[in-house]
């Protein structure tokens, strides 16, 4: 995963009307308002989204795979990293059943005049690293939904999907997804009981400054932990480093360092399918990793 990112109106409400929606979003998340209107909570207040959208813009890095889960496709998605087709990944691809959405960049900012020009009826930015301003020019435009708040990018997986579902009234089947993952990790430790208490360290795929640098924050090792491993706090004490390159070259160059290379079988190197599939962390993607990744961990650590 890159160490860093080179980056019409909402229907009138009454004030009781407005509590109430409120209120019902509190207790039960996801709730379909008497209107039949959905209200998401997050960064910037709360966002009222007055029926199932059809035209859903994918304004960060990572939310057209949350909505191609749920079987919702973007009219925009937003292009991350890996050069590929419509900025989707081959766990997302079968997904878009033929459609072509337009690709957006967030390599100069979130690209408002051209999200406009596509009449969205929804904008998902979760992790599109809005402020407030760029919130509001946004929601002139749309129904937004922005980040809950912990990271502008990169929020907890569970969340951001969480997040998703309420918005497009999927709440429930978004739930399903996500216990559906949680359980593909959890028998693949069952299924392998030797990892159970085996350290590892998940690593970026260069050096920073000659070191290894770890994934974080902590969400990103759930799975590994959830397979029965144990994470590291240094990747000297780990029995099994594992590198998330995107290429044969980043390894290469990792393997040209003497200390690494001296590690032989403690290093594992993932190319780019599973370092993908491991940084957009998603109900589409973590799946791919349940399947290919213990094999190979299995095989490193017989």
């Amino acid at each position: 995963m890159p160490a860093a990112l080179s980056r019409r109106s909402f229907l009138a409400l009454t004030a009781g009307a407005a509590a109430l929606v409120a209120a019902c979003g509190a207790e039960e998340p996801g709730a379909v308002a008497k209107d039949g209107s959905v209200t998401v909570k997050h960064a910037f207040g709360e966002t009222r989204i007055p029926a199932p959208p059809t035209r859903v813009v994918s304004a960060g890095l990572t939310g057209q795979d949350d909505l191609l889960a749920l079987g919702v496709v973007p009219i925009a998605v937003t292009d991350w990293f890996g050069g590929e087709p419509f900025a989707l990944w081959p766990w997302a691809q079968p997904k878009l059943g033929g459609a072509h959405p337009v690709v957006l960049s967030l390599a100069e900012g979130i690209q408002i005049d051209q999200i406009a020009s596509l009449n969205p009826d929804l904008i998902i930015a979760t992790n599109a690293g809005l402020d407030s301003d760029t919130y509001t020019k946004l929601s002139e435009i749309a129904p937004t939904v922005a980040q809950n708040g912990q990271d502008a990018f990169f929020e907890p997986w569970k969340d951001q999907a969480t997040t998703i579902g309420q918005a497009v009234f999927k709440y429930d089947e978004m739930q399903t997804l996500i216990a559906g993952v949680d359980e593909k990790f959890i028998t693949a430790g069952t299924d392998n009981p030797q990892f159970a208490g085996k350290k590892v360290v998940l690593l970026q795929g260069r050096l920073d400054r000659g070191e290894p640098q770890a994934l974080t924050p902590g969400w990103r090792t759930e799975f590994l932990t959830q397979m029965g491993f144990v994470i590291a706090e240094d990747p000297g004490s780990a029995d099994l480093l594992i590198w998330c390159t995107e290429s044969d070259e980043e390894q290469a160059t990792l393997l040209a360092d003497p200390e690494i290379a001296g590690l032989g079988r403690r290093n594992l190197f993932t190319g780019k399918e599973l370092a993908g599939a491991i940084a957009f962390a998603s109900p589409l993607s973590y799946p791919v990793v349940a399947e290919q990744l213990p094999p190979r961990l299995a095989q490193a650590l017989a």
